[in-house]
């Protein structure tokens, strides 16, 4: 018999942790970027987005949305964990072989000889993922964010040290690759440790029918937001050039770093514990749409001051060969803007049931996507960049009618939950955009614009949630509370 899961943990605490696990590998990653950038050119960044675009995508099918049902299966028996690994066996192995016999292929349509090598070396990943997906899944599903933290801070840093080691000795692209390579391994070997037992290593495909009836819906949805996201790699590269695409990386790098901090921290706590409260048939609209307020809240803001200080943030982090990323980050800063209205959508679907609309769903609000992009590089990187701005939109209201089918939640309130948010947003770009046009033409350094422009932004966004009264600033109170507590636990 496996043991019994622990507690389940307050949401707040929760996400308390995630945060501050969150920050934590933030500054890794950006230490790590800011290295990298001055020691590899935006070609062999560029060279690498492909082979690693290529990757994730397979690591996609890959996964077939076992994840997501480990998390939210109802009666998840030691059968289903066992076939999930058994499952989640098959494909990655099949799909690395796959890879590995491929890359001669794409490295011919890419007219690079060296995509081979850096496909070669980052297929070997997929022979390891799957001792780690699982026990990640099942720590997800126990809401053990500290344990998910240790593992995430341990594959941080072996890539950054063996991607900054090698890039540093003159390795290049493949220093890259090698570093996603011992991130993948280091996550096998530390979930290994971190796992309550090792029953579900005795891989089986009996409970089959329960896995992939529940995969096929969760995995077409994942496959194809990731093809989408990771089509502009493989698109611009084979239009535009791997020097083009290296800047475009960075600019999206650039903006998600101050994305991804608050969304995904959410989504990570988001799944589990909306799979939680449908097992226990509570409301799940309001606790959404209080998500919409705290995620729009606390991301709008900070994207606004980001594409006012686009120059500076490129500047101090990446160095002065990436500038001509400046204007794309200020177009992907409103996309980013536009999607916090509609944020963690398939998490949320998915964790109450509703798995049958996300494959339409991301096949409607994909398609235009793409096309812009396949435009847009016929006119040059900042169309394709402005073309998701109008495919972010788009997009918005497809999910809000989705939404009203599914949870009676529609345009009007994801718009009223964001509303507040976009007046935050407005009141803290004041003074960052005030401070920037009066210090134009002065010529500070890079650090001194971003302490001027992020700290009276910092300033400027206190002083509306609390005149605001939005409810960010309740929750920014019940974290501070938590905070003793959980650097104890530390």
């Amino acid at each position: 018999m496996s043991p019994s899961p622990p507690p389940r943990p307050s949401l707040r605490g929760a996400l308390a942790t995630v945060f501050l696990n969150r920050y934590i590998v933030l500054a890794i990653n950006l230490a790590t970027t800011m290295i990298l950038s001055r020691l590899l050119t935006p070609a062999q960044t560029g060279l690498f987005s492909i082979a690693a675009s290529v990757i994730i995508i397979a690591q996609t099918i890959r996964d077939f949305g076992v994840a997501e049902y480990l998390v939210q299966e109802k009666d998840l028996s030691a059968g289903k964990t066992r076939t999930a690994f058994g499952i989640t066996l098959i494909f990655a192995w099949t799909l690395g072989a796959m890879v590995f016999l491929c890359r001669h292929v794409m490295a011919d349509m890419y007219g690079s000889p060296e995509l081979s090598n850096l496909l070669g070396v980052v297929s070997l990943s997929f022979l390891v993922v799957p001792f780690s997906s699982t026990v990640m899944a099942l720590l997800n599903r126990d809401m053990a964010f500290g344990k998910l933290f240790r593992i995430s801070l341990a594959s941080n840093i072996a890539n950054a040290v063996v991607a900054v080691g090698l890039a540093y000795l003159g390795w290049g692209a493949m220093a890259l690759a090698l570093g996603m390579l011992a991130m993948n391994v280091t996550t096998a070997l530390v979930a290994g440790m971190m796992a309550r037992s090792w029953d579900h290593l005795i891989p089986s495909v009996r409970e089959w029918r329960a896995v992939i009836g529940f995969g096929s819906y969760m995995s077409g949805t994942n496959i194809i937001n990731q093809v989408c996201a990771r089509a502009p790699d493989l698109i611009i590269g084979h239009a535009l050039g791997n020097h083009t695409l290296g800047i475009y990386n960075r600019a999206l790098g650039v903006v998600f770093l101050f994305y991804e901090v608050v969304v995904s921290s959410v989504q990570t706590v988001a799944f589990p514990a909306f799979a939680a409260a449908n097992r226990a048939g509570e409301d799940v609209r309001s606790p959404y749409l209080r998500a919409v307020t705290l995620i729009s809240g606390a991301v709008v803001p900070v994207l606004g001051v980001v594409a006012i200080a686009a120059e500076p943030v490129v500047g101090f982090l990446l160095g002065d060969q990436w500038l001509p990323a400046v204007p794309l980050i200020r177009l992907i800063a409103v996309c980013m803007a536009i999607e916090t209205l509609a944020p963690i959508i398939p998490y949320f679907l998915g964790a109450i049931g509703w798995v049958r609309v996300l494959l339409p769903l991301a096949f409607a609000t994909r398609a235009s996507q793409l096309l812009g992009i396949v435009i847009g590089t016929q006119f040059g990187i900042e169309w394709v960049a402005a073309s998701l701005i109008l495919s972010s939109a788009i997009n918005l209201v497809i999910t809000a009618s989705v939404l009203r089918h599914c949870v009676q939640l529609g345009l009007g309130q994801l718009l009223r939950a964001g509303g507040k948010s976009a007046v935050v947003a407005l009141a803290s770009a004041i003074l960052p955009y005030s401070a920037f046009v009066l210090r134009d033409g002065a010529h500070d350094p890079y650090l001194v614009s971003l302490i001027l422009t992020f700290g009276s932004g910092g300033l400027s966004w206190l002083a509306a949630i609390v005149v605001l009264d939005h409810p960010l600033r309740r929750e920014l109170i019940a974290l501070l509370h938590e905070l003793p507590r959980l650097l104890r636990r530390r």
